[in-house]
């Protein structure tokens, strides 16, 4: 094990060195540094100086203070600085020595500069001993802490390199990685986590970087962008996060790491609940209440993140990863995105303990371009741009990991794969399967060029790996192969509007039968991956790489981008509609929501999620919308002609199994009433009332049917048309209007003889009875005076008729709708002389008939369940239809 001796001032670089000597130890270096006596300046000079001589390679590090200066007596005639004894003396001993020096603008505090303070006779030695030292070939200059702790790393790399080509012995660091208890160093397909940071390594300039942007006030938010494959998420997750926990990121304060994807939640608050909720429990708040709240008001993230870390978290900062930030608009509302990352980044800004570094797919990048906060981090020292890793950096991804882990490669394979990964960007994710298919089929502890000729190179690889993979599922599945894989795509890839592909996770235990033992397969072989345990274990494709790299998948999105990109679309709008109860303005129109029915049939709708299935099939959400007694009359005549589009599912609207006309019937008790002036009471006996005024499809069957309209047996005894006026508003479920009260009795007979039951119109005392429920005190069909939201008269403003039955709050005490308002309804009997028994009779006289109810034309007082009004037998217009009345003697 290679000993390094790590020298300095004390006070003046107590953080730099702390970050220094971390990071030498985490890498296998035994480290002497005053660390290992009393942390102070005033070390014992003896024992300073042989330490040194045990070291193999000396690490100094200067800034702008001399130091402390032993005694003349303590073997320092010459009155320096214990630092500079300790320098000279390795010199003198022959080591190796690397000099680091502090950059004029290092930030050191003037309290530890003797310039400024007057020490070391002003300034004057530490200026000597640093110009001595700048004048050492090994001398580098440093800025920040983890700038310098990556030049330390760097330097003492490159020496032991020369050390080794020089074929003096290796001074290298010991294995650290046990291949028995962990497995490959290499991740695959997924990319470097926490867990493999010790075997993380060729990005240390991007990670310095990074650590010492995270030092400003513009580095509170982050954002990494990246090609596909660069390895964003392992830049994070392996290679800052570590560093961060291990060693805070100043004056000794505690990180808590973790990290987020806004797919992991219904939507970007709840993922992020999600992730917080153990601590937000913790810090005494009720996570659930803390969603409400959130979404509500976005402010209110800053004062509860901050009582969550500090009463919450044990620590004194959070640093949360949002990784793969695209799914924030693939997966989620695009303004509730926007309002996430607004009250995310004003939290971080404020000194509250929060830090963000997000990751974001450089073809996703123009999504942050119209985002203010976003835009400012653009624009300032948080944007890093994450490139091709040069050969020498995919090298030392290469071979690190396996020095650490104790094998070794055939000559030349490591360059060759260097070179390979090097000219073939976005390559990552497949050079490290590749390196774990090589550790698979290791021999000895050595991987072997043959076995990577054989496996084909880095695509061949994968290639080989996958269809290996297909052909053991076809000898399980055969044919069907292709359409269960689709299956399993459908609910793992997501599209947005531009037709980018993301991933997308699904619930594990949402794939049954056959298609749950394929994912188990794939699960197995790599090419999925599932986290978290139980019912809530999550599946989602293994990296984003082989969007392009699995040709099965490759080829399934390229057959179905456009249906994905709608399908898309449609979750998020879905979401949106749900969750502002269903209202109509959050639906899209008509005929984009056939289109989307479509989709969904044809990709079956086992794949579909139920909120799209609700989505694209309204029907019954929208039937619960017309419960609400607040709604207006123009979103009752939406929902009627959403339904109407869809397929009005309302028994007593439609058509029956067979096609003939759906009527719902209703009871309606016996009783006496008085009609008009007419001095005597009308008895009623009990019957039976349509629910509905009979609609436009039910009216078009009997236009339609061969032995209806035209067949002269329903004519008989009246007056015959030739052909029916078509209706105004043709609606399926809307009512039949402009039709004769002759049309109105053909079609009673001709029902009658269809369902073999005694169906005609009411007559005008049935009609009451129904519309009063028997109590001749009601002047409307419900209690009280006239209320114009339950029914639609002159007052709607809509000037048309609507679908029956929109208006359930206008329903009589036995559920009979729409008997004041939409249309007039024929009566059997004749408007004059209604007690004269030739009232009701059905003959060819165009004497004035009975109407009830009012209309959409007209005002309060003609919707009174007592006022009668008649035309003429053959008039038609469009304010007047006609409902169903059964005999039940």
């Amino acid at each position: 094990m290679t000993t390094i001796y790590l020298s300095s001032t004390y006070s003046d670089l107590k953080e730099y060195r702390e970050v220094v000597y971390q990071a030498l130890r985490q890498s296998g270096y035994d480290v002497i540094a005053m660390e290992d006596y009393v942390a102070t300046d005033q070390r014992p000079v003896e024992k300073c100086l042989k330490d040194v001589e045990k070291a193999d390679i000396y690490v100094g590090l200067l800034a702008f203070r001399y130091g402390y200066i032993p005694p003349a007596g303590h073997n320092n005639p010459d009155g320096l600085s214990i630092t500079e004894l300790e320098f000279r003396h390795a010199q003198a001993s022959t080591k190796p020595c690397l000099l680091f020096i502090a950059k004029e603008d290092a930030g050191i505090a003037l309290t530890l500069v003797d310039s400024y303070t007057g020490e070391g006779d002003k300034g004057e030695l530490i200026g000597k001993f640093r110009r001595h030292a700048l004048t050492a070939k090994s001398s580098r200059l440093f800025s920040s802490p983890y700038r310098l702790a990556s030049l330390v790393q760097a330097a003492l790399a490159a020496h032991l390199r020369d050390r080794d080509n020089g074929n003096e012995p290796a001074l290298s660091a010991p294995p650290t990685w046990d291949v028995e208890k962990n497995g490959s160093p290499y991740p695959g397909l997924m990319h470097f986590t926490r867990n493999y940071a010790p075997v993380f390594f060729g990005r240390e300039p991007e990670v310095t970087d990074i650590l010492d942007r995270m030092r400003s006030s513009e580095g509170r938010f982050i954002v990494i962008s990246g090609d596909l494959g660069v390895g964003k998420s392992s830049l994070v997750d392996a290679g800052i996060l570590p560093r961060l926990e291990q060693f805070g990121l100043s004056d000794g304060k505690t990180c808590l790491c973790e990290r987020i994807l806004p797919s992991q939640g219904d939507d970007p608050f709840a993922a992020l609940i999600n992730l917080l909720h153990p601590y937000a429990t913790r810090a005494g708040l009720t996570p659930k209440d803390l969603l409400m709240e959130w979404k509500n008001s976005p402010d209110s993230l800053l004062p509860q993140l901050r009582k969550i870390i500090s009463q919450g978290t044990g620590r004194d900062t959070l640093v949360l990863f949002l990784d793969q930030m695209e799914e924030l608009f693939t997966a989620h509302d695009a303004q509730l995105s926007k309002r996430f990352l607004t009250a995310l980044y004003n939290a971080a800004l404020e000194d509250n303990g929060l830090w963000v570094v997000a990751t974001i797919r450089s073809d996703f990048l123009h999504y942050l371009h119209g985002h203010g906060e976003m835009l400012k981090v653009l624009n300032g020292r948080g944007r890093v741009a994450l490139g091709q890793p040069e050969e020498f950096m995919i090298r030392d991804m290469i071979v690190k990991p396996a020095e650490r882990a104790g094998l070794t490669f055939t000559p030349g394979l490591a360059n060759r794969l260097a070179r390979e990964a090097e000219s073939n960007p976005g390559s990552l994710p497949l050079l490290a399967f590749a390196l774990q298919r090589l550790f698979e089929r290791r021999q000895g502890g050595e991987l072997s060029e043959s076995v990577y000729r054989e496996l084909g190179g880095l695509t061949g690889a994968i290639w080989d790996h996958i269809d290996e993979v297909e052909k053991k599922l076809a000898d399980n599945f055969a044919d069907g192969l292709p359409a269960l894989l689709g299956k399993i795509f459908l609910s793992l890839v997501a599209v947005n509007v531009d037709g980018q592909p993301t991933r997308r996770r699904a619930l594990k235990t949402s794939f049954a039968g056959a298609l749950g033992t394929i994912v188990d397969t794939l699960i197995d072989r790599m090419l999925l991956h599932a986290e978290g345990e139980g019912p809530s274990r999550m599946v989602f494709v293994a990296h984003e790489k082989l969007f392009d790299a699995w040709p099965s998948l490759a080829r399934w999105i390229a057959e179905n981008r456009d249906d994905l990109a709608i399908l898309r679309q449609a979750e998020i709008a879905a979401r949106e509609w749900e969750k502002h109860g269903y209202a109509l303005k959050y639906l899209w129109h008509g005929d984009r929501l056939k289109r989307l029915r479509q989709k969904a049939d044809r990709f079956g709708a086992e794949q579909i999620k139920n909120s799209v299935k609700t989505f694209a099939a309204p029907q019954q959400k929208l039937l619960q919308r017309l419960d609400d007694n607040s709604l207006s009359h123009q979103e009752r005549l939406s929902v009627g002609t959403y339904l109407a589009e869809f397929g009005d599912p309302r028994p007593g609207v439609g058509l029956r199994a067979d096609g003939l006309p759906n009527i719902e019937w209703i009871d309606i008790p016996p009783g006496k009433l008085q009609i008009g002036d007419v001095r005597r009471a009308f008895e009623v006996k009990p019957f039976r009332i349509s629910k509905f005024i009979v609609t436009n499809k039910q009216f078009e069957t009997f236009v339609d049917a061969a032995d209806g309209y035209k067949n002269k047996l329903w004519w008989k005894g009246i007056k015959q048309s030739e052909t029916p006026v078509p209706p105004r508003w043709t609606e399926n479920n809307g009512p039949r209007e402009t039709v004769s009260w002759y049309e109105a009795v053909a079609f009673c007979r001709w029902l009658s003889a269809r369902l073999e039951l005694k169906i005609r119109l009411p007559t005008e005392w049935e009609w009451q009875q129904a519309a009063t429920s028997g109590d001749a005190k009601l002047v409307y069909p419900w209690p009280g005076g006239f209320d114009s939201r339950r029914c639609n008269s002159f007052e709607s403003g809509l000037n048309r008729t609507t679908a029956v039955g929109v208006y359930p709050h206008g329903a009589t005490a036995q559920g009979v709708l729409d008997m004041a308002g939409n249309v007039w309804e024929w009566c059997l009997n004749k408007l004059e002389q209604p007690g004269f028994p030739n009232a009701v009779y059905i003959d060819d006289t165009d004497a004035r008939r009975v109407i009830h109810g009012g209309s959409w034309v007209n005002d309060p007082g003609s919707l009174r369940t007592s006022f009668r009004f008649g035309d003429n037998a053959g008039f038609r217009f469009r304010n007047i239809g006609f409902r169903l009345a059964q005999e039940l003697e």
